[in-house]
């Protein structure tokens, strides 16, 4: 087929545009214009229609990438959880409070979250599928173990400055999920680092507290006296428990796995 002149100066001007798009670092850009070309519901379309649609595909372009990027950074230990997959029947929890939750009214609130039981009723799978949907509305969140987040801390016990930079920039996220929370007491040091960071976070960023102690139980799991009184004091103050099942739900669902596998075997 042969092409008009207009048709020629149609395509040359494309790749000048997708070249200049380039050189403007919005490869992108240039992604999405290819994918319009191709798509023949856009044909009859105006310039100011294709203009908003371009756009739209656009935000809507770098909002994912954001949310991928938020999801890897935090570091989960299940990036896939999430809460559509909830099983509430087993976890004897209403539906109506993780839509809830699931509003991230706790974060703008600064709400402290506890999530308590037993090993195996699903504590952190929750606190991750928490920490996925506040991804995926935009918030910067790190999941941790505490175990892992004291010894971070110890690394730096000889280096003042470093250890307060790390601090601060822990405190900074806007939800932080503490799992494995006081399964170990703490040290009269640790404690002190540990109420640095929930009073720079208290009334600021919300923390999930994920943990198979009750909260009876942490004032001595902190030490005791008054330094533990100051840290409950930030925590429980603006806070709100979570209810789980006494069920080991981890026993269930290797059940229910080790007897698909079987199925599979069998067939």
């Amino acid at each position: 087929m042969v092409l008009t002149t207009t048709e020629r100066t149609n395509d040359l001007m494309k790749i000048e545009l997708k070249k200049n798009l380039s050189l403007l670092e919005l490869s992108d850009l240039v992604k999405i214009i290819e994918e319009q070309e191709t798509d023949i519901k856009l044909v009859d379309l105006s310039y100011d229609e294709r203009l908003e649609f371009l756009l739209d595909a656009l935000v809507q372009e770098r909002e994912n990438r954001l949310i991928e990027r938020l999801i890897r950074n935090a570091g989960f230990k299940y990036p896939n959880a999430c809460l559509e997959s909830l099983d509430y029947d087993s976890r004897q929890i209403k539906k109506s409070t993780i839509i809830n939750l699931a509003t991230m009214g706790f974060i703008s609130n600064a709400t402290n979250l506890f999530i308590l039981g037993p090993t195996g009723a699903g504590k952190t799978y929750l606190s991750c599928a928490l920490g996925i949907e506040a991804c995926r509305q935009t918030y910067r969140v790190l999941y941790i173990r505490m175990p892992d987040l004291m010894r971070n801390f110890e690394n730096y016990r000889d280096d003042i400055r470093a250890l307060t930079r790390y601090r601060k920039r822990i405190g900074n996220y806007q939800l932080l999920i503490l799992d494995e929370w006081l399964n170990y007491k703490v040290s009269e040091r640790d404690a002190k680092i540990l109420y640095e960071l929930f009073e720079q976070r208290c009334g600021t960023n919300p923390t999930i507290f994920v943990g198979q102690y009750p909260v009876d139980e942490w004032h001595d799991r902190l030490g005791g006296g008054t330094q533990a009184d100051s840290i409950m004091d930030r925590i429980v103050y603006n806070a709100y428990e979570i209810p789980t099942s006494e069920t080991n739900l981890r026993k269930i669902y290797d059940t229910k796995r080790l007897k698909k596998l079987m199925d599979t075997i069998e067939k």
